[in-house]
């Protein structure tokens, strides 16, 4: 039995006559009349009374008849979220993101993405760059975004993704409010920094800042797992750290300033799979991410 067997049948039916269900779908007689005596023959079971008046279905029809209304149904959805995957509207999209980034730009890619694809599920996994890496390579995650440029990558990252650059971060320093007016010139004597863990696959803040204050005697650090995490400490009056406004948001404990020169903008970046296919719904991704940091840029933000 298949779906065209049951389409001929249930057109019979609603007819009331073979014929008259042949012109209905456009045929001639003999095919639908062989359509339906194969389909009794392989269900071993009448379908159809037929009388002088047309036919009727059998008992055995209208089971049939029931039944197999219902797996059209469920074909036509199929059909119809197949079709839907493949022009990007429908599917899962697995996105791997550091926490700065969600703050940064992928709220709002999130925002335009839905809106543009609301039959859509979006997975969203909350980890460190690394993680997102090992997990694009292990095809655990569609894609990713981290806050280095590729020109911070680690060889390894790029033997493993492609990328695309999506929009700088403007890097501030926050500093507890009480130390506002202090002046550093260069970050120096500011004491102890908060800064994100270094790693291995990304050259970032940490580096920069091990780089440029290694020589100011007051330079300490305490290791956080994001940059989120250190405001909380500067907050208490235990630091200074980069920060971006959308972070910080308004707080009464802290101020931010002018970075050091050396602490330089970030840049949000999109990775994927290195010569993995670019699914409809990926290049949706993309075109919502592209938006919004065009958005951002006209803006000045």
């Amino acid at each position: 039995m298949d779906f065209r067997q049951l389409e001929y049948f249930r057109a019979v039916v609603e007819a009331g006559s073979v014929s008259q269900a042949a012109k209905n779908l456009n045929m001639t007689q003999p095919p639908v009349s062989h359509a339906i005596a194969k389909l009794e023959r392989e269900l071993g079971v009448r379908l159809l009374e037929r009388t002088a008046k047309g036919v009727h279905p059998t008992p055995a029809g209208l089971h049939l008849l029931s039944r197999g209304e219902r797996l059209l149904a469920d074909r036509n959805r199929v059909v119809e979220t197949l079709k839907s995957m493949a022009e990007g509207a429908a599917g899962d999209l697995r996105i791997g993101v550091e926490p700065m980034v969600i703050n940064e730009i992928i709220a709002d890619v999130l925002a335009e993405f839905l809106e543009q694809v609301p039959s859509a599920r979006v997975i969203l996994t909350d980890v460190t760059p690394d993680v997102i890496v090992q997990r694009i390579r292990t095809g655990e995650l569609d894609m990713g975004c981290v806050p280095f440029a590729p020109a911070q990558f680690a060889g390894f990252v790029a033997d493993v993704c492609e990328w695309s650059p999506v929009i700088d971060i403007n890097i501030k320093l926050a500093v507890p409010k009480y130390r506002a007016k202090e002046q550093h010139p260069d970050g120096k004597g500011w004491g102890r920094w908060i800064l994100p863990s270094p790693i291995p696959a990304f050259s970032g803040m940490p580096d920069a800042a091990e780089k440029a204050l290694s020589a100011d005697d007051s330079f300490e650090v305490i290791e956080v797992s994001t940059p989120q995490t250190a405001l909380a400490f500067v907050a208490a009056g235990l630091g200074v750290a980069p920060a971006t406004e959308r972070m910080a948001g308004k707080s009464d404990a802290m101020a931010l300033l002018d970075p050091p020169r050396w602490l330089r903008p970030m840049q949000a970046t999109l990775l994927w799979k290195r010569g993995a296919e670019i699914t409809p719904l990926m290049e949706r991704w993309l075109q919502a991410t592209r938006t919004v940091a065009e958005h951002r840029r006209t803006l000045g933000r």
